[in-house]
Formats: structure tokens, sequence, C-alpha cells
């Protein structure tokens, strides 16, 4: 682990008095918290950090949130680089550098990502670094994993399983896997992407994301979805929050499920 140990950061009063866009979003993702019962008191917390400006955003989200969060947890920034080559920016040492700099406790370890006989598919890459999350996880004994897909992300991933699986499913804002040895967690759940896009601007967050060469068939679909969702706020500003809305309010007698003829067991 690299980095020296990051304190308790004091949250400056002036956010509050100023009314600034980092503490409008840190009561905001605090309610989601809430909500869902993501962080208990002596958690710790792994967060994937890719270098895009979600990963980061929320990194930064989780350690400010700590100056006034009521359970105190720990957090260890783990950013993963592979051996495959990047489509975009993808620079280790600047992430490294941002670290080590803000005091963030950090781990970055390789994946080599190996051929099959049956080739690489587009999901290999986010399985492969889901795989290596876990294990580290596991080995450095943390019980979270903190991820930092946002609203849109959950939308998009609505539609994608309608329209390409069949299915009504998407990301969940806690999701407890291998008996509850580990917990996936997703801070920025309730947060749309143009506020991480934001945050990211104000604070010059040293955004260098390196994209999966085999995941760009798989993002074409992901950006038809997103302009799909970008035209329909343009008329319908509450829409995406509406859509999230959506998931909680699951009326099922109206859905065709609950008129199916279910045949006797004689």
């Amino acid at each position: 682990m690299n980095g020296k140990k990051c304190d308790k950061p004091i949250v400056n009063k002036k956010m509050k008095l100023n009314e600034s866009f980092e503490y409008y979003l840190l009561k905001k993702v605090g309610k989601t918290i809430k909500k869902y019962g993501m962080i208990e008191g002596g958690d710790r917390i792994l967060v994937g950090v890719s270098g895009g400006k979600d990963s980061l955003s929320l990194l930064k989200i989780l350690n400010d949130r700590r100056g006034f969060y009521p359970n105190s947890y720990e957090l260890l920034a783990l950013h993963i680089v592979s051996n495959l080559s990047c489509e975009g920016l993808g620079d280790p040492a600047v992430l490294e550098k941002y670290f080590i700099e803000n005091g963030y406790p950090h781990k970055i370890v390789e994946m080599n990502v190996k051929m099959n006989e049956k080739g690489i598919n587009p999901y290999w890459c986010s399985r492969n670094r889901r795989r290596v999350l876990f294990e580290m996880a596991n080995r450095l004994g943390y019980n979270k994993i903190a991820l930092g897909h946002h609203r849109n992300d959950v939308i998009e991933t609505l539609l994608l399983n309608m329209f390409y699986h069949a299915e009504l499913s998407t990301m969940l804002p806690v999701l407890r896997l291998f008996e509850g040895k580990a917990t996936i967690i997703r801070p920025l759940y309730n947060i749309p992407e143009s506020d991480t896009k934001k945050l990211a601007l104000i604070y010059k967050l040293p955004v260098t994301h390196c994209r999966c060469p085999l995941e760009i068939k798989k993002e074409t679909k992901r950006e038809m979805f997103k302009r799909m969702i970008k035209e329909i706020e343009k008329i319908h500003p509450k829409a995406g929050v509406n859509a999230l809305r959506s998931f909680e309010n699951v009326k099922e007698e109206y859905l065709p499920s609950s008129v199916i003829q279910k045949e006797m067991v004689i």
C-alpha cells in the first residue's frame, strides 16, 4: 500500500455557507448511502478507480464525506492496469501522483488477460477487472467494494437488458455476494453523469481513463441509449429521476407476468 494515511478530512464550513456544488453532492450521496444502508461503522471500503471522471469523483466524495458522516470507515483506492492496450489515455503514474499528493491510501495492480480457445469477447475486460477487485478485497480484508456507476449507467443497463437480453433488470445500489463476504455498493446511484463531469472540472481531477479495446462494441450500444436519455431529458428534465423511482414503484398487476396461465399439476 502506498501513500500516507488519509486522515479524517475536515469539511470546510464555507461549503455549507456558500452552498458549494460539492456540499450539494455530499448531502445527496449521503441520503443514498442512508437509504440503502450502504455503509456501516468499521467498514473497510475498496474503491475501484479506473481513472475516469466517475470513479475519481466517487473517491473524492467518499473521502470528504468522512468529515461529517456518523459512521467511521476506511478507504483504499485500487487501480488495475491491464496488459491489453488502451483505447484512449491511460497513465498509472498520473493517478499514483494524484493519490500520493492527496493522501489517498492506494494500490496499483496488474491484470493479465489471457486468451482461451474461444478467444476474448467484449465482456472479458470488465469480468477480469471485477475478479481482481474481489481477489484484492478478500486478500487485504476489505468487506465492501465501491464502484462509480451513476444514475445514467443504471438506466442504460435497464434499456440494454430489455432490448438485447429480453429481461427487466439493472444494477443494484447494494449487491451482497459470496454469502455476505463481499458487498458491492454504488454510492453515486442517484447522481446523474453531468454531476460527475462538473465535479471533475471544478477540482481538475486527473481523468486518465484507459478503455478496454474489446469493450468498444458494447460501449457503442450504451452510447446509443445515452443519446436517447439526453434527448428525453431535454423535453422532460425529471425523466432520469422518474426512471430511477420507477424501479421501486413496480405495479406487477399491470405486467403480463401477472396474467400468464400456469399449468396445473395433477
